[in-house]
C-alpha cells in the first residue's frame, strides 16, 4: 500500500498567477513537453526594468526501473487513447487538488478511477459513465504530462515523486517589487523559471552574440514563436520572449525554461514497488 500521496502546494512559489497546462496550451520547457505545448493570450507585461528574482530549483529526481516502467505504459496509454489502460495506471488514494486544497469536484465517495476521470475530462461530475465534458478527455494535457522528463521527489522517502520540476523564488521581496513593476491589470503575467545559465539572443534563432546570459532566474514572459496566427491552432513554441531585469527583452529556447506556476502531477510508490499516477494539482 503506498503512502498517502500529498499536495505539492509547498514547492509552488506563487499560487495566484501563472499558466496551467489543464484546459490550455503553453510553451513548453523541457524539451519533450515543448513537443504538445502552445501559447494561450498573454497578459501584456511593461517593458520596465526591475529587481532581478533568483530562484532555486528543485533536486531533479532520477526515475528508477520501476519508475520508468510506468512512465512508458502511461505514454503508451495515452498515445493509444486507451483509457482502460491508464485507469489501471491510478493509485487508489487518487486526489485532486486546486492550489494544494481539496477540489470542489473530488468525491470522497467515489473510487480513485472516477475521480481521475472526472479531473481529466473523461466524465462530468457525479456522473457514473464517461462523456458530457466539452473537449473532453484531456488527452492533450494527458499528453503533456506523459512526455514531461522533468521531476522532483516530493518527500524524504522517495516514494513520491511530482513533475514538472518546480522551482522557488529565492527572496519574496524583490518577487513582489518586481511585479508591481512589470504587471498589468488583474491577471498579471506570467512568469518563467530558467532551468541553468541560458544565453539570450536578439532573435528567435539568432547564432551571433548573444544580448546577455541569466543564471537561473523568474522572469516575464512577452510572446512565443512562431507566433499563433489567427484561425489556426497554435503552433509548437520554439523559442520563448522574456523581459529581462534590464527591461529589454529577449528570446531564449522553449526548452530552457518552465513556468513558476503550472499544474503538476505526483507519482506515489506502492510497497510491492510499482508506482501509480497519485495526484494532479491545477494551479487555478
Amino acid at each position: 500500500m503506498q503512502d498517502e500521496p500529498k499536495s505539492n502546494g509547498p514547492h509552488r512559489a506563487d499560487r495566484g498567477r501563472g499558466m496551467h497546462i489543464l484546459g490550455i496550451c503553453l510553451p513548453g520547457a523541457a524539451m519533450m513537453l515543448a513537443a504538445t505545448l502552445g501559447l494561450p493570450a498573454l497578459a501584456e507585461v511593461k517593458k520596465v526594468p526591475y529587481p532581478e528574482v533568483k530562484v532555486t530549483v528543485n533536486e531533479a529526481y532520477k526515475p528508477d526501473a520501476e519508475f520508468e516502467k510506468m512512465r512508458a505504459a502511461f505514454a503508451g496509454a495515452v498515445a493509444r487513447k486507451d483509457a482502460t489502460a491508464l485507469s489501471e495506471l491510478v493509485a487508489p488514494t487518487f486526489l485532486w487538488t486546486v492550489n494544494g486544497q481539496p477540489a470542489g469536484e473530488l468525491d470522497l465517495g467515489r473510487d480513485a478511477v472516477h475521480n481521475f476521470k472526472v479531473a481529466f475530462g473523461f466524465r462530468a461530475s457525479g456522473k457514473d459513465e464517461d462523456g458530457g465534458v466539452e473537449n473532453g478527455p484531456f488527452w492533450d494535457a494527458l499528453a503533456a504530462f506523459a512526455a514531461d522528463v522533468t521531476f522532483y521527489p516530493a518527500n524524504d522517502k522517495g516514494n513520491l515523486v511530482c513533475g514538472p520540476i518546480a522551482a522557488e523564488v529565492a527572496d519574496e521581496k524583490p518577487y513582489e517589487k518586481a511585479r508591481k513593476k512589470v504587471e498589468t491589470g488583474e491577471d498579471g503575467a506570467e512568469w518563467y523559471f530558467t532551468l541553468a545559465e541560458t544565453a539570450v539572443a536578439k532573435a528567435p534563432g539568432d547564432t551571433g552574440e548573444p544580448i546577455t546570459k541569466v543564471g537561473t532566474v523568474a522572469m516575464p514572459l512577452i510572446s512565443a514563436y512562431p507566433p499563433a496566427k489567427e484561425g489556426e491552432a497554435a503552433a509548437q513554441a520554439t523559442y520563448i520572449e522574456v523581459l529581462l531585469p534590464s527591461g529589454k527583452s529577449g528570446w531564449i529556447p522553449a526548452a530552457s525554461a518552465l513556468p513558476l506556476v503550472t499544474d503538476r502531477v505526483c507519482y506515489a510508490k506502492t510497497r510491492n514497488g510499482e508506482w501509480k499516477i497519485a495526484s494532479i494539482d491545477k494551479a487555478e
